[in-house]
């Protein structure tokens, strides 16, 4: 064989084996772009689902945006959304009917909230437009997650306020309309005893027979001083007192005041101890006088040799239960009803005062009265809130609390 055909030989083989190699690659290739393909299917499918979906969550968004707004222009509250800075940043057309002005980008505190004493979560605000008149509002604050604002939610409670005062009003007319009537009642029988006795003192029946007309008109004018002076505190006795006082000083005045009154009548005064810790809110001449009125009541009822116990109790919710027992004949069943009725009395000479102004007085300082049954004698229980320091407010409060 000649050179030229050994040269040509190999140079087919290799020839051969780069088109073998080229229609490998190119198989693999043809392999490979149709793999991309239904990859590309594929991820074109996921993207298309994925873009029906986020369209069908926008929608549904857009839809609870536009529900959220209508509830919000519906709602009869108020509604104001407040930044980190107390700059007001959103209201709702009702915000802006009860303060009188769209005060977005305004200062919360330009309101001027402050709470209204003696109600709880109720507020006043002053409106924003010209008129800058004081609303009542009850108020919610919630705070936003992650954006340092707040969320306050404002009802406006002034008519519904108004509307109570006027029925209050109404009642405490009815009321003192009876309580005249009874009071006139109290007063009609000894004025026209002591009138009956001014008129029989005459210097010529003798000296003896005017000195006893002079007491006895004395006697009857002094009782009408003081069922006057009951009717006064009675009066007086729903104003809450201020300060406190501690209870262990207030047993130890009625232990002071009271027992020679019942030293003799042979009666016993037994007044339990008191912890150093425990006030109540009251001044001790307020306290000592409303108490008194049933250790009074107590003493006229209890019999010779008998005793009138005062015990003293803490209870688990941090109040006081206050026990006043004797041992006399008991409260019927009729009367019971009525004991805390103003002028309501089975006594003759009695002013039927005495245990009104004690429930009056007690409601007033956050506590109630009440009756129990006991056999034999009657048991008044009075449960009095301890007096507690007022507390600063937490820091989770508002800015414009603090």
């Amino acid at each position: 064989m000649s050179e030229d055909g050994a040269a040509t030989a190999p140079d087919a083989s290799r020839l051969m084996e780069a088109f073998r190699l080229f229609n490998q690659t190119s198989q693999e290739l043809t392999e490979a772009y149709g793999t991309l393909q239904q990859e590309v299917q594929r991820l074109s499918a996921e993207l298309a689902e994925a873009n029906v979906r986020l369209r069908a969550e926008l929608e549904a968004k857009e839809r609870m945006g536009e529900r959220l707004a209508l509830l919000l222009e519906m709602l009869p509250g108020a509604v104001l959304v407040v930044d980190h800075g107390a700059a007001i940043v959103d209201m709702n057309p009702e915000a802006i009917r009860l303060l009188g002005a769209d005060l977005r980008g305004a200062d919360w505190q330009s309101l001027q909230p402050r709470p209204m004493p003696g109600a709880r979560d109720e507020w006043c605000l002053l409106r924003g437009d010209a008129t800058g008149q004081p609303v009542q509002v009850t108020m919610a604050v919630n705070a936003l997650p992650g954006e340092g604002g707040q969320v306050i939610l404002l009802q406006d409670v002034t008519a519904a306020r108004a509307r109570e005062e006027a029925a209050q009003r109404r009642e405490r007319l009815a009321a003192m309309g009876e309580t005249m009537a009874g009071l006139a009642h109290q007063l009609r029988t000894p004025l026209a005893t002591a009138l009956l006795s001014v008129s029989q003192m005459r210097y010529e029946r003798g000296a003896e027979s005017f000195a006893r007309q002079q007491l006895r008109a004395q006697e009857r004018l002094q009782h009408l001083d003081a069922t006057i002076d009951a009717m006064l505190r009675f009066l007086r006795g729903a104003d809450q007192e201020g300060g406190s006082v501690a209870l262990r000083e207030i047993l130890a005045a009625l232990q002071r005041e009271w027992e020679p009154h019942f030293r003799q009548k042979n009666v016993a005064l037994q007044i339990g101890a008191a912890e150093d810790d425990w006030f109540l809110t009251g001044t001790l001449a307020a306290w000592v006088s409303v108490l008194a009125n049933v250790l009074h009541n107590a003493l006229i009822f209890s019999p010779a040799e008998q005793s009138v116990q005062l015990t003293v109790q803490k209870k688990p919710d941090n109040t006081l239960q206050l026990a006043i027992r004797d041992f006399g004949p008991g409260i019927a069943d009729a009367d019971q009803e009525r004991i805390f009725t103003p002028f309501y009395t089975s006594r003759r000479d009695g002013t039927g005062l005495g245990l009104a102004i004690t429930r009056n007085f007690v409601v007033a300082m956050g506590g109630s009265v009440s009756l129990e049954n006991v056999c034999p004698g009657a048991c008044i229980v009075l449960h009095l809130p301890l007096w507690q320091m007022t507390q600063p407010l937490s820091s989770g409060t508002m800015h414009q609390e603090s």
